[in-house]
């Protein structure tokens, strides 16, 4: 991850770098100075772990962070390549985002972020997952495209249909299907 200082748009300079493993194929700011990324863990040789969400403070361009990581092993996210697919929910301090893993399943990843004050003082957690029906006669399973609030309801979106669950306890409402 590298820093720009943009303050001179005719000599944009870099400021600062921070070396991971793994990359982030989305990034998403946040308004504090943070920016969320959504992509791929790797191993120091550069092998593909799964799919990680990470937190970067980029407030002091001089000296950017991971302030914060969310790993799920062999995972994949649409929100890698496609930035509609990511739904970051601030009322709630809420992150959606659509995942299929190795096993087949998939579903949305729902992670809430919690900042308590100074840099290092974020949080990660896995808040639960949002699974749509199976339908016993699709050899793959209803990947979750998209995903968006309504007042305090969560609707995800796949090929299938639609869910719509409880913001607060992600208790399924009503599942509509196509």
């Amino acid at each position: 991850l590298y820093t720009v200082d943009l303050s001179d748009p005719t000599a944009p300079a870099v400021r600062g770098e921070l070396k991971i493993t793994g990359y982030s194929a989305y990034l998403h700011p946040l308004d504090d100075g943070r920016l969320i990324g959504v992509g791929q863990e790797a191993d120091e040789q550069g092998r593909l772990l799964g799919t990680q969400v990470s937190v970067f403070d980029v407030s002091d361009l001089d000296d950017p962070r991971r302030v914060a990581q969310h790993h799920v092993e062999y995972g994949h996210s649409q929100a890698e390549f496609d930035p509609h697919a990511f739904l970051w929910w601030a009322p709630e301090g809420l992150v959606v985002l659509p995942l299929v893993s190795f096993e087949g399943d998939a579903g949305a990843l729902l992670l809430r972020l919690a900042a308590d004050g100074g840099r290092a003082d974020v949080t990660l957690t896995e808040v639960g997952t949002i699974a749509h029906p199976v339908d016993p006669d699709r050899w793959y399973p209803n990947e979750i495209s998209r995903s968006l609030v309504i007042g305090d309801v969560l609707w995800t979106v796949s090929e299938a249909g639609l869910a719509a669950h409880q913001l607060a306890t992600l208790q399924e409402l009503a599942w509509l299907p196509y």
